[in-house]
């Protein structure tokens, strides 16, 4: 269907500038036709969760004889199979699917034209980014730079978490629908256990449109602040081996700390791989030494890796409790002046387009 959503995408009309021309902060205006887009594009998902739930069961309710079924034998006791009201469900369910991703494309067009990203002269240019993340495509590029963020993860237990996350609007419908049985015992009519479920299917659909949104914002400003900061860095950052491949290893940190692909952690490193020549290392040697390295470092390389760190936290909007707990490694280390709070309300300023001037300025001022 890629097809179908790149032509909805090229005949959206660009809305007017609203944008100053620096992508990696927003003004009032840019953060005000954001948010409205925002907002507008969470209250529909969640819209469009309410009108599935009614277009499935009303027919059902008014016009049972338009759903007919058939009794099968099961281990010697006869089952009916609503085998009617199950295709109509389905066919229901995709069309859901299509009108939310249409839904995330949308709003991502809208605020890649607040941002300033997206104009009618470069649509073609930005399209296919802006599609990847409408359509949640994962960005594994990564990969191409010998960097794993999965490094050490049982493949076991990662398709276990990711059945875990496919499965949670289901599980927790059935839970729900459980839970309300025991309560309300023979009260409980089918009307209140059909419907049940439908809140939680709101919640997951505005909470699906709300990240790609965010991760349009995030994207849109990340990449114009990797290029300012490749302008800022030193030339001569790097003149030894040792420190390229100090450099590398920061890169891999961050990723492996995120566990995560993420589109602005491959821009940050293509970047810096291509501006200092840096060799890619495929071999995904062990981190181990890496804050020991760190700490023996000169201190303008110090100073420069601490900075990728704290961006490479903050690049994709959010900080967990596995980045607080490298911050204060890092602390202990002696190496990292700022906290985990210090990081988070950075990582903060990041979304809202504040940007991290601050930041920028304290690790790139001469020692």
């Amino acid at each position: 269907m890629s097809a179908l959503f790149r032509r909805f995408f090229d005949r959206l009309p660009v809305p007017a500038a609203v944008s100053d021309g620096n992508l990696h902060l927003l003004s009032e205006a840019e953060l005000a036709a954001v948010r409205r887009t925002h907002r507008l594009a969470v209250s529909a998902a969640a819209g469009l969760s309410v009108v599935g739930f009614v277009a499935y069961f009303l027919p059902v309710y008014l016009a049972p004889g338009l759903f007919p079924s058939t009794t099968i034998t099961l281990g010697g006791s006869e089952v009916a199979l609503p085998w009617a009201e199950t295709l109509w469900g389905l066919l229901l369910m995709v069309l859901e699917i299509y009108a939310l991703v249409l839904l995330n494309v949308w709003g991502v067009h809208q605020i890649a034209a607040a941002a300033g990203l997206l104009r009618p002269h470069n649509k073609a240019e930005v399209a296919g980014t802006l599609l990847d993340i409408g359509l949640e495509n994962e960005h594994r590029g990564l990969l191409e730079y010998g960097i794993d963020p999965y490094l050490g993860i049982s493949k076991g237990l990662l398709f276990t978490l990711n059945l875990v996350l496919r499965l949670k609007g289901w599980l927790g419908s059935k839970l729900l629908r459980y839970a309300v049985q025991r309560l309300l015992g023979r009260f409980a009519v089918r009307e209140v256990l059909d419907f049940i479920g439908m809140p939680i299917y709101m919640a997951i659909n505005a909470w699906s449109t709300h990240s790609v949104l965010h991760e349009a914002k995030v994207v849109i400003m990340g990449q114009k602040l990797i290029e300012e900061l490749c302008v800022r860095l030193p030339p001569a950052l790097v003149p030894e081996v040792a420190d390229k491949a100090l450099l590398y290893d920061t890169l891999r940190f961050i990723a492996v700390s995120k566990r995560d692909f993420h589109r602005n952690h491959y821009t940050l490193t293509r970047a810096l791989i291509e501006r200092y020549g840096i060799a890619v290392d495929r071999r995904q040697g062990s981190l181990d030494d890496y804050l020991a390295r760190l700490a023996d470092a000169p201190e303008a390389l110090r100073r420069a890796a601490v900075l990728l760190i704290v961006l490479g936290f903050v690049l994709d909007g959010q900080l967990s409790w596995r980045e607080r707990r490298r911050i204060r490694a890092l602390a202990d280390r002696g190496v990292f002046a700022y906290t985990a709070d210090e990081v988070a309300t950075m990582c903060r300023d990041f979304v809202r387009g504040a940007g991290v001037e601050g930041l920028l300025a304290r690790q790139l001022a001469p020692a």
